[in-house]
């Protein structure tokens, strides 16, 4: 079965979404925020149902769910459930780790840490300059910087294997920069700077980084 059709739901919710946000309508956002992770991992399990990388959606699949379960904890307040919304998302990323690694990484992939740990010292570096939690969130901020900065290295290192095509490292490389880039602004937003651009910016990024990341899994017919 093709997953694509499911996908286009989910896109729809997901826009859908951003206008609740942006008109800061919360009680739609409760409905269309879980929503539309849900389409997206309908969307992920269809595609295993045609042509797919057995190895990846192994992984992808529990990924996408522990993304929801995410979404649905960080919609509350409390901290507390957004220290248990960060473990799931962390959880998540070492899924797809674990999906766009059958082997290990192909030389000169390795190469590819450099600028990504040079970007990411600059964020943080600046991070560390605006905020004054910074200390107090110091370990967890770190434990869920390295992963999200090795899954955005393992995306990109996909350019490095032959069996994945052009179409699908494009998926999952623009998947992985945009779920990065939303969780950065996450974190500014939560810990430096709250800001109602951020928000919707955050969640533009995020669900089209997902559905990026799903639509990665369906291999060429």
């Amino acid at each position: 079965m093709n997953g694509y059709p499911a996908l286009g739901i989910a896109l729809l919710l997901a826009v859908s979404d951003w206008l609740v946000v942006a008109r800061h309508k919360r009680r739609w956002d409760f409905a269309l925020k879980p929503a539309t992770q849900a389409a997206i991992l309908v969307a992920a399990w269809l595609f295993t149902l045609g042509p797919h990388d057995a190895w990846q959606a192994r992984f992808f699949l529990p990924g996408l769910a522990l993304s929801l379960i995410g979404d649905v904890l960080l919609m509350f307040s409390d901290s507390r459930y957004f220290m248990m919304g960060g473990a799931a998302f962390f959880l998540a990323h070492l899924c797809y780790i674990g999906g766009l690694n059958p082997t290990l990484p192909p030389w000169p992939a390795p190469l590819l840490l450099l600028p990504i740990a040079g970007l990411d010292s600059l964020y943080l570096y600046n991070f560390k300059r605006q905020s004054s939690h910074f200390s107090k969130s110091l370990i967890p901020l770190l434990l869920y910087d390295l992963v999200l900065s090795l899954m955005l290295f393992s995306a990109w290192s996909t350019i490095f294997r032959p069996e994945w095509t052009a179409l699908r490292q494009g998926c999952v490389i623009t998947g992985a920069c945009l779920f990065c880039a939303s969780d950065a602004m996450l974190a500014w937003r939560r810990i430096v700077a709250p800001s109602d651009t951020l928000h919707v910016l955050i969640r533009v990024t995020y669900h089209l980084g997902q559905l990026a990341l799903a639509a990665s899994i369906a291999l060429p017919e």
